[in-house]
C-alpha cells in the first residue's frame, strides 16, 4: 500500500508547519525474519516488537527488506497486507471474530488493530499535537500475508519503523478499524461482474461510535477493480464526509508485469486525510463505510477497509456540525490513472523447468457432472480438475484439509461471474452456475498447485 494515511512527505510537512512546534521524538526500527517457499502464499500471525516506553506514536511505516535494508521488489515478494494490533486491548467492534479458518471456532476479540498496510505501503502520520498511546507493557501482534513470485524459497525481513514521543502534552487518539466484512481475519467479498460498462457494486458496514470526538486522520485499503471508499453519516442526511480514491499505476508500472499472476493487481496508492480540527462525531452516532467496485468484470477476494483515528472529546459534540476547513484529500504525486485498469487473471501451472506459466486448463480429463455433484478439495488438488455442466447446475466443494487442518478456498480467477469461498479446512461451499462460459478457478492460497476449469454449456 503506497502511503495511504499520508502519501506525500512534502504535503505532510506543509500541514505540520501550520501547527505547533513538534515535540522531540525518536524513531526505532524493528524486524521480523520471514521465509516464503517457492510460489507460496503465506499468511501468519506473529509477535511484533515495539518501543518499550510509555508515550505516544506519531508515525509508522512498514516494508519488506533484505538484510542490508534494501526494499525487496514485488517481482520477488509481495506484501499483500499486514495489520498491527494490540493484544489484550478489546476490539470495540468485534466481541469475537473468524480466524483464517472459517471452519474453526470463533475467537475472542481481544486484539485491537491500530495500523495496517499492503501493496500501497500505507504510512501512518498524525497531525501535530496528537498521538496514539503506547505503553512499555503493550503486546503487539502482526497479521500478514506474503506472496513469492519465484520458484525458489526466499528470505527477507518485515521491517517497521515507529516514531514516538514521551511528551505528555499530546492529545490521545483512538483507532477504529472499519471493514465492510468486519470481524474476519480474511475479510474478503466478491464482486460478481457482468454488468454494463460503468456499473458498480457496493458493500457497506455501519458502526455506532462509542464516544464523542473528532477524526483527525484516516486512510483506506481496496483491491483491484475498486472505484472508491466513502465514509458517511447516516444521521446527518447520510452526508459523505470522506472519499478515498485509489490511484492506479501507469501501464508500465511493475504491479502489472509481475509473473506469475497470483491475483488482480491493486492500486499504487489511495488518498487519505489529515485534519487538526477533525471531523465531528457524536457518541452513539452511526458512521458508514461503503466500498464501491466496478461491476462490469468479476473481482474476487476484494476488500474495503478504512482506519480512522478519533481524538475523544470530554464534552458533547454535534456530530452533524460543520466539517473541518483544514482537510483535503492527500493524493500521490506519482504518475497514475484514476480508473481501474481492466485485468484478466489467468490460472497457472508448473512447467517441466519448474517455473510457473499460464495454462488454459489443468491436466486431466474432462468429466460431466450433474446438478448438486460434489468435488473434493484435498491437499493440494481438486478431485475434478476439468468439469462440464449444464447452465443452472449447482456444484458443491467438500473441504478436507486432513489432520493438519490445511486451509483452502475455491476462487474464480477469470470467467463470466465472480465468486469465492471463505478459507476452510473442513466444511462445504456451493455455487450455482447461471451464466454459460468457461470458469477458471484456483485456490487463492495455493494458486500454482490447485486449479480447476468448469465449462458451463
Amino acid at each position: 500500500m503506497k502511503r495511504v494515511l499520508v502519501v506525500v512527505a512534502a504535503v505532510v510537512a506543509a500541514l505540520w508547519a501550520a501547527g505547533p512546534a513538534a515535540a522531540e521524538s525518536k524513531t526505532d526500527t524493528f524486524r521480523y525474519p520471514v521465509e516464503v517457499k517457492g510460489y507460496q502464499v503465506r499468511q501468519e500471525m506473529t509477535p511484533a516488537d515495539h518501543p518499550h516506553v510509555d508515550g505516544f506514536i506519531t508515525a509508522m511505516k512498514v516494508d519488506i527488506v533484505d538484510a542490508d535494508g534494501t526494499p525487496v521488489p514485488i517481482q520477488r515478494l509481495m506484501l499483500h497486507h499486514i495489520v498491527f494490533s494490540k493484544l489484550g486491548d478489546p476490539n470495540p467492534q468485534c466481541h469475537n471474530f473468524t480466524g483464517f479458518d472459517a471452519s474453526g471456532p470463533k475467537l475472542p476479540g481481544l486484539a485491537r488493530p491500530f495500523y495496517g498496510a499492503g501493496e500501497e505501503r500505507n504510512e501512518l502520520h498524525l497531525p501535530p499535537g496528537y498521538g496514539l498511546p503506547t505503553k512499555a507493557s503493550d503486546v503487539w501482534l502482526n497479521t500478514w500475508m506474503l506472496m513469492n513470485h519465484r520458484k525458489t524459497t526466499d528470505h527477507a525481513f518485515i521491517q517497521w519503523t515507529v516514531t514516538y514521543t514521551t511528551d505528555e502534552n499530546l492529545k490521545p487518539v483512538d483507532p477504529y478499524w472499519l471493514d465492510v466484512k468486519n470481524c474476519n481475519a480474511d475479510p474478503i467479498f466478491n464482486v460478481p461482474g457482468g454488468g454494463k460498462p460503468g456499473s458498480t457494486y457496493k458493500k457497506s458496514y455501519q458502526f455506532n461510535m462509542p464516544e464523542s470526538g473528532h477524526i483527525v486522520a484516516a486512510g483506506g485499503h481496496v483491491h483491484g477493480g475498486a472505484d472508491n471508499l466513502t465514509i458517511s453519516q447516516p444521521a446527518c442526511g447520510d452526508r459523505k464526509i470522506m472519499e478515498f480514491d485509489p490511484a492506479w499505476g501507469m501501464p508500465s508500472h511493475p504491479f502489472y508485469h509481475v509473473r506469475p499472476i497470483l491475483h488482480e493487481p491493486g492500486p499504487i496508492a489511495v488518498s487519505a486525510y489529515l485534519s487538526a480540527q477533525g471531523f465531528p462525531l457524536a457518541q452513539g452516532q452511526p458512521i458508514k463505510l461503503t466500498a464501491t467496485y466496478d461491476n462490469s468484470l468479476p473481482h474476487t477476494r476484494v476488500m474495503g477497509i478504512s482506519i480512522v483515528y478519533v481524538a475523544p472529546s470530554s464534552t458533547p459534540v454535534n456530530g452533524c456540525g460543520p466539517l473541518p476547513t483544514d482537510a483535503q484529500p492527500i493524493v500521490t504525486p506519482l504518475p497514475h490513472r484514476t480508473a481501474p485498469p481492466r485485468f484478466v487473471v489467468p490460472i497457472v501451472g508448473i512447467g517441466r523447468n519448474g517455473k510457473a506459466h499460464d495454462i488454459s486448463a489443468p491436466p486431466g480429463r474432462t468429466v460431466a457432472l450433474k446438478n448438486n455433484a460434489t468435488i473434493g478439495v484435498k491437499n493440494f488438488f481438486f478431485t475434478r480438475p476439468n468439469v462440464k455442466v449444464k447452465r443452472g447446475t449447482r456444484l458443491n466443494w467438500l473441504f478436507n484439509g486432513g489432520p493438519e487442518k490445511v486451509i483452502h478456498n475455491v476462487t474464480l480467477a477469470s470467467g463470466p461471474r465472480g465468486f469465492g469461498s471463505p478459507n476452510h479446512s473442513s466444511d462445504r461451499f456451493s455455487y450455482r452456475f447461471r451464466k454459460p462460459g468457461k470458469y477458471r478457478i484456483f485456490c487463492a492460497l495455493h494458486p500454482v498447485s490447485m486449479t480447476e476449469v468448469v465449462n458451463v454449456r
